[in-house]
């Protein structure tokens, strides 16, 4: 014992203290890693949810005595992991998650006894959005979506009637983009679901104050917009399809593409009346045809009897007429081809393109093994060149340019290791901090 008291002496204070610590520390570890392993093994039931859906989770979790964790944000439920099936069938027998919004359940616990005909039409219209923005939530992109629908009512006495209209709040997913077309998407589906409602009066904006819909008459910023994505779009389109074909010959990652172009996006509508006169054709024809014959009375007696007609005068007597008229008219009609042409000539014309090709040249190693850079041949850039051209669909009056240009890549380092700042002795340091 004396020995034992010797030794530690020897050790002084400091080193006492410093194997204190650290038994003191090995002790915690091995109660926290026991205390983990004890736990059970937590899965996630739901992620992305609303303050009122973890609310609402966590009050039925309690109620069926079911362990559970929320995130700090509360949008992340977790549960033991041979509970996961069980609590989401009871969550779904009580419609959870909802994404705070009620359906066509709203009119499942209440009585139409004593309700007035103002609240049944709220309510309609509440389930309406309600169903309208679960439908939208289950986008990929959309995390979750609010509908507001305005129906107007018909005043009596009143022969102009306000169109239906509607608004649409997306929150987006962290680092997703709506596209144009599921900007359409989700105007068609909500004009198909409300009465009276047109595509274009439904207006969208997403989490980040962005305007991807606005209802009414489109005004010229937004036309403006819808330009420059088309013009974008077609630039990134042409830009893949060339590093895709050239990189075949180059190798992968050897090669990039820039494209601008130049788009007129006016919109013509022309009118013709176009008359052709050799086209003519026989429409109607009328032949009138008259002849008349004039003759004087003989020198006698003025009397009835010499001016009847055939009657009277001498038979041997000269009867030639004195006059005699003959008339034959012949009208045609003629029908002329005419062609009545209504022209209507969207934007999109490729005014002028720019394209800058930069491809790598070749890697050879020497006797010692070292990379040495060799250019590519003039030839083989002419090659490219045409095959460019010839992607772009190249027009020299249109005044296009191609430049392939050949140089060195720069090296990047991609083989650094990642330390994850979240791990300290593969746990993570936030439940390290709660054990101690």
């Amino acid at each position: 014992m004396n020995s034992f008291l010797d030794t530690l002496k020897q050790l002084g204070p400091s080193r006492l203290g410093i194997m204190g610590g650290i038994l003191v520390g090995l002790i915690l570890f091995f109660i926290f890693v026991s205390m983990r392993m004890s736990s059970p093994e937590m899965k996630l039931l739901y992620s992305d949810l609303s303050s009122t859906d973890s609310a609402s989770i966590a009050a039925k979790l309690e109620e069926s005595e079911i362990p559970y964790e929320i995130s700090a944000d509360g949008s992340r439920v977790t549960v033991p992991g041979n509970e996961v099936g069980r609590s989401r069938m009871l969550l779904a027998a009580e419609g959870l998650p909802n994404g705070g919004s009620l359906g066509y359940e709203i009119f499942d616990k209440q009585s139409g006894f004593g309700t007035t005909n103002f609240v049944q039409n709220i309510n309609q219209v509440r389930a309406l959005e309600g169903e309208l923005a679960r439908t939208i939530s289950s986008l990929e992109a959309v995390r979750s979506a609010r509908v507001h629908i305005v129906l107007p009512q018909r005043e009596l006495f009143s022969r102009d009637t306000r169109p239906s209209t509607a608004s649409v709040f997306l929150g987006v997913r962290p680092g997703a983009i709506v596209e144009r077309a599921n900007v359409l998407a989700i105007q068609s589906i909500v004009a198909s679901a409300v009465p009276d409602l047109k595509a274009s009066n439904v207006s969208i904006i997403d989490s980040n104050g962005n305007l991807l819909a606005k209802g009414g008459s489109e005004d010229i910023n937004l036309l403006t917009l819808k330009a420059e994505e088309m013009r974008r779009n077609y630039e990134e389109r042409l830009t893949e399809k060339l590093e895709d074909q050239i990189s075949r010959i180059v190798g992968f990652g050897k090669v990039r593409a820039s494209v601008t172009a130049e788009i007129n996006f006016d919109r013509t509508s022309t009118n013709e009346e176009l008359f052709d006169p050799e086209g003519q054709v026989v429409r109607s024809t009328q032949v009138t045809e008259e002849s008349n014959t004039e003759r004087e009375s003989l020198p006698e007696d003025v009397s009835v009897s010499n001016n009847l007609p055939g009657v009277g005068g001498d038979l041997l007597a000269d009867q030639a007429p004195s006059a005699e008229g003959n008339r034959l008219e012949e009208v045609t009609n003629f029908e002329i081809s005419k062609t009545i042409r209504n022209t209507v000539r969207e934007g999109g014309d490729i005014e002028k393109l720019s394209v800058s090709v930069l491809v790598d040249g070749r890697y050879t190693k020497d006797a010692e093994g070292n990379e040495k850079y060799e250019p590519r041949s003039q030839e083989e850039i002419d090659q490219i060149s045409a095959l460019v051209k010839s992607t772009v669909g190249f027009d020299e009056k249109r005044g296009d340019k191609i430049e392939v240009v050949n140089m060195q890549f720069a090296e990047v380092d991609v083989n650094e290791e990642v330390v994850d700042d979240r791990m300290l002795f593969g746990f993570e340091k936030s439940d390290l901090l709660d054990a101690a």
